[in-house]
């Protein structure tokens, strides 16, 4: 990932937002009240999950923030790690959901953000999969609690450029966010591909004091083979 906050990101074709320059372009509307209880929210934990190709020592892969300060046109980096975990949540009534899950911890920032990438399992509702987003922060955090994710963009490595997801997000509550992945059909294949081939997201956010940063957030060896399992479990469920 190209440290730069004001880095000009892969061209726009799905209505994603980027960062750019002085301004942050936010073209996500709209809203899905009725998803707040189908996404939940599962702590993983790389200690007690177990992956078919995974070794404690490839269990945690790196996550990265970068933000927006003055003094720094490179911005200010803080590193972090991420757990990968896959899960199967049960629910009366319903097929079992497969959701891959990922547990951010960004220590410097005191910053801890979960993850879900789900399907659509509710046919009501335009979307093919969902990514779920909850950021936990200290209530004095400087520079205020992120109060927007535009979208998510993936990239082949830390330092590339990323390629947006086409999607919608919208902001549920106080840091919760969710992600909706088109459900038109090229957009869904696309965003498949990127899935499967590109190894770390890309998260542009906005402080409450209008503030930006990027979360960066590699697979590595266990997300890769998560995902693998996750999106082979989901074609099966199509």
């Amino acid at each position: 990932m190209s440290a730069k906050l004001n880095r000009d990101n892969a061209p726009q074709p799905y209505s994603i937002a980027r960062l750019t320059g002085q301004c942050l372009l936010l073209l996500f509307i709209g809203a899905l009240p009725a998803l707040l209880t189908t996404i939940p929210a599962k702590a993983g934990a790389c200690d007690n999950q177990t992956v078919s190709t995974s070794v404690r020592d490839q269990q945690l892969s790196t996550a990265v923030v970068i933000n927006e300060v003055q003094a720094n046109p490179y911005g200010e980096r803080h590193e972090g790690s991420v757990c990968w975990s896959l899960d199967m949540i049960k629910a009366a009534g319903r097929p079992d959901k497969v959701v891959v899950h990922a547990d951010v911890d960004i220590p410097g920032l005191a910053l801890k953000v979960a993850m879900d990438f789900s399907q659509n399992t509710h046919r009501s509702v335009s979307a093919s999969h969902f990514v779920a987003m909850t950021f936990e922060q200290p209530p004095n955090v400087a520079g205020g609690e992120v109060v927007t994710v535009p979208g998510i963009m993936l990239k082949y490595s830390e330092r590339a450029r990323g390629m947006p997801f086409a999607a919608l997000a919208t902001k549920i509550s106080k840091g919760s966010f969710l992600v909706s992945l088109s459900s038109h059909e090229n957009d869904r294949q696309r965003n498949l591909q990127l899935l499967k081939e590109r190894s770390w997201f890309d998260i542009p956010m906005v402080y409450a004091k209008q503030r930006r940063g990027i979360l960066a957030v590699e697979k590595g060896s266990r997300g890769e083979q998560i995902f693998r399992e996750a999106m082979a479990e989901w074609e099966r469920a199509r």
